[in-house]
């Protein structure tokens, strides 16, 4: 197979598990950008709007939207950094952790019996085969970005 191939193959698999993604939003009756920021809210600790966009992968006024609209429905609260103020970390309220184990703990369970069936070595494999191609196109991306 072509190196093309690959990468066509690739980026199409990826794609495809953000449809799968938008779908189980859809179903939970939310969008996949507010999915995304629960997800992360859920799965981790102490992060800041900042550190979101990058974890999940959207632009910065997407997750703006969504962390205002959480905000709003009294789901989440922001507090300020001791070491800059202008930097937030967002916390869920109870509210919050309630309306988030509604929708993230099954998708974590059906994540959980997923990995079970393709093994730990083969998930371990895939993590580290993507952060690889994610530091080498990101090396690629610096380079054009110099050359211009």
């Amino acid at each position: 197979m072509s190196e093309l191939f690959n990468i066509c193959q690739l980026y199409s698999a990826w794609a495809k598990g953000t449809v799968l993604y938008t779908r189980w939003a859809a179903l939970c009756g939310i969008g996949y950008p507010e999915l995304m920021v629960l997800y992360s809210l859920k799965t981790r600790t102490d992060l800041t709007q900042r550190q979101i966009t990058e974890e999940v992968g959207l632009v910065k006024a997407t997750v703006n939207t969504v962390i205002r609209d959480l905000k709003n429905r009294g789901l989440i609260i922001l507090e300020p950094s001791r070491h800059d103020k202008r930097e937030k970390f967002v916390f869920l309220t109870e509210k919050g952790k309630k309306y988030t184990e509604e929708i993230i703990k099954p998708l974590l369970e059906a994540e959980e019996r997923i990995s079970r069936k393709i093994g730990n070595d083969r998930m371990e494999q895939t993590i580290e085969t993507m952060e690889l191609f994610n530091l080498l196109f990101e090396k690629e991306l610096k380079q054009r970005i110099e050359s211009e």
